[in-house]
C-alpha cells in the first residue's frame, strides 16, 4: 500500500532502513499473515514488547505501511534520536515517572486521534515496557482509549491488530525471528455488538472490556510462557513433532513453525500441559548431555537415504571463501564490536535494543569509511564500486559463516549417541510424541 501523505518518500527511507537493519541483525525473518488480510485505513496495531528497538525494526519491516509508533518520550531528550522520531512520524507518551503530565498526555491522544483520522496505522505497546521474561506484563488501556476516543471524535472504520513477535533469541546477532499478525478486531462492529451507547475514551466500562478483548488476542498470538524452563521444554516438544512429519535430510526447521506450535502446545489444559513440559524437558536435557540431537534419535531406527546436499554446500563455501575473506578484512571492526555486545551481561531486553542500532551504525560508518579509503587510494569510480561493494562481501561473509553453522548442524543431526544410550532415549522420544500429539 502507499503511503499517505507528502511524507511519503521520507517515511520510504525509514522503511527501507528498518529493512536493512532487520536483515543485517536477523539471518531468518519469518512473517505469519492472517488469513484475512490487514485492512486498508485507520488501524491501531498492537504488540508485545520483548526486545526494545529490535521490536520496532522488525514492525516496521513486517508492516505493510509505515507505522506511526507511540513511544516514551524519553527518546525526543536524545536530540539526534528525538528528530529521528519526529521525522519518522513517532507519536510521544508522557509518563508520569518520566515526569509527563494530563496536559501533555492529551497531546499525545489528539496525535493519535488525528493520525487515525488521517486512515494512518497506529502502532503501541500497550505493556508499556520492555519484558525479560517469556510473557506478557499486564496490558495497560492506552489502546483502548486511543481508538474509543478516536471514534468518538468521528473516526470511522477502525481496527485493531494484535501482532505477536517470537524471538530465538532476541539479544543475538544473527538470530531468527518471527511476526506473527493475528486477525483484526473491527471495533466498529465490537460497539455494535456490546448493545450500548459507548462514551468516548472516558466511557470506563467500555475501556476496561476492549483492553481485556485486546489482551486476550494479543497473548494468542504473542509468546505467553510462565517461565523459561517451560519455553524451551515445549519448543523441544513441538521440534519432535515437526521431525516426525519430515525427517529428510533438509535445512532445520523454519523457527516460525517451531515457536508457533510450542504456543499452541502452551495453550494445553491443566495436568496435560504439565506432563508434556516435564517430557520436554527431561527429554531435552538427555539428548544435551548425549551430545545427539532428536534428528539422530528419530532417524536411527529407519536410516534415511544418503544425501548429496551437503557436497553443494560444500562447493559453496569454498566458492564464497574469498569474497567472505574481503568482507571480514573490511568490516571485521565492526563485527567484532556487535558481537561483544550482543554478550555483555546485562538485561535481554536492553541488549535487543543496543545490538541493532550499534550494528546500523557501525557498518554504516564503516561502508562510508571504506569508500572515502578506496576513493582517496584509487579514485572516484573505484569508491563508487566500493560502495557497490562492501554490501556483497559483508553478506557473503555472513553467508559463509551461515553456510558452515549448517554444515555442522548437518553433522551433529547424523550424530546418534551410544548404543547403550539410544534404546532409552528412543523410549522417552516415542513417549514424547505420543502424549504431544493426542493433545493437537
Amino acid at each position: 500500500m502507499a503511503e499517505e501523505g507528502g511524507g511519503g518518500k521520507k517515511h520510504g527511507v525509514f522503511r527501507r532502513m528498518a529493512r536493512g537493519a532487520a536483515n543485517l541483525v536477523y539471518r531468518e525473518i519469518d512473517v505469519r499473515l492472517p488469513v484475512e488480510p490487514v485492512p486498508d485505513g485507520p488501524v491501531m496495531a498492537v504488540s508485545n514488547h520483548f526486545g526494545g528497538l529490535s521490536d520496532g525494526v522488525l514492525l516496521v519491516d513486517a508492516s505493510p505501511r509505515m507505522p506511526r509508533v507511540v513511544a516514551r518520550d524519553v527518546i525526543w531528550k536524545v536530540p539526534i534520536a528525538g528528530r529521528l522520531a519526529t521525522a519518522a512520524g513517532m507519536i510521544p507518551v508522557h509518563k508520569a515517572a518520566d515526569g509527563g503530565s494530563r496536559a501533555s498526555n492529551d497531546e499525545m491522544f489528539a496525535s493519535a486521534y488525528s493520525a487515525l483520522g488521517d486512515g494512518d496505522l497506529v502502532l503501541i505497546f500497550p505493556e508499556g515496557v520492555t519484558q525479560d521474561v517469556p510473557h506478557m506484563a499486564e496490558v495497560r488501556t492506552g489502546a483502548a482509549r486511543i481508538v474509543l476516543g478516536a471514534r468518538a471524535s468521528g473516526v470511522e472504520g477502525i481496527s485493531i491488530v494484535p501482532v505477536g513477535l517470537h524471538y530465538e533469541n532476541k539479544a543475538g546477532f544473527r538470530s531468527r525471528a518471527l511476526v506473527n499478525i493475528g486477525e483484526a478486531i473491527s471495533l466498529d462492529q465490537w460497539v455494535a455488538s456490546r448493545g450500548e451507547v459507548v462514551d468516548g475514551a472516558d466511557d470506563r466500562e467500555a475501556v476496561r472490556e476492549l483492553t481485556e478483548l485486546v489482551n486476550v488476542e494479543l497473548r494468542h498470538v504473542a509468546p505467553d510462557y510462565p517461565d523459561w524452563d517451560q519455553a524451551h521444554a515445549l519448543e523441544t516438544v513441538s521440534g519432535v513433532l515437526l521431525t516426525d512429519v519430515d525427517a529428510s535430510e533438509k535445512p532445520p526447521m523454519r523457527y516460525g513453525d517451531q515457536a508457533l506450535l510450542a504456543s499452541r502446545l502452551n495453550r494445553v489444559a491443566g495436568p496435560d500441559r504439565e506432563q508434556l513440559v516435564d517430557l520436554g524437558g527431561t527429554y531435552r536435557s538427555r539428548i544435551e548431555a548425549a551430545q545427539t540431537s532428536d534428528h539422530a534419535i528419530a532417524t536411527a531406527a529407519a536410516p534415511q537415504p544418503r544425501s548429496w546436499g551437503w557436497v553443494r554446500d560444500v562447493l559453496l563455501v569454498l566458492l564464497m571463501a574469498p569474497f567472505a575473506l574481503f568482507g571480514l578484512f573490511a568490516a571485521a571492526i565492526p563485527l567484532l564490536l556487535v558481537l561483544i555486545a550482543s554478550k555483555l551481561r546485562i538485561a535481554p531486553a536492553v541488549r535487543a535494543t543496543i545490538v541493532p542500532g550499534l550494528a546500523v551504525l557501525l557498518f554504516g560508518v564503516e561502508w562510508v569509511l571504506v569508500a572515502i579509503a578506496v576513493g582517496r587510494d584509487l579514485g572516484g569510480e573505484a569508491a563508487v564500486a566500493a560502495v557497490a561493494l562492501f554490501p556483497f562481501f559483508v553478506g557473503a561473509l555472513f553467508l559463509e559463516v551461515e553456510k558452515v553453522n549448517l554444515l555442522w548442524n548437518q553433522w551433529r543431526r547424523r550424530r546418534r549417541p551410544s548404543p547403550d544410550e539410544l534404546p532409552e532415549l528412543q523410549a522417552l522420544r516415542s513417549e514424547l510424541g505420543e502424549k504431544a500429539w493426542a493433545e493437537l
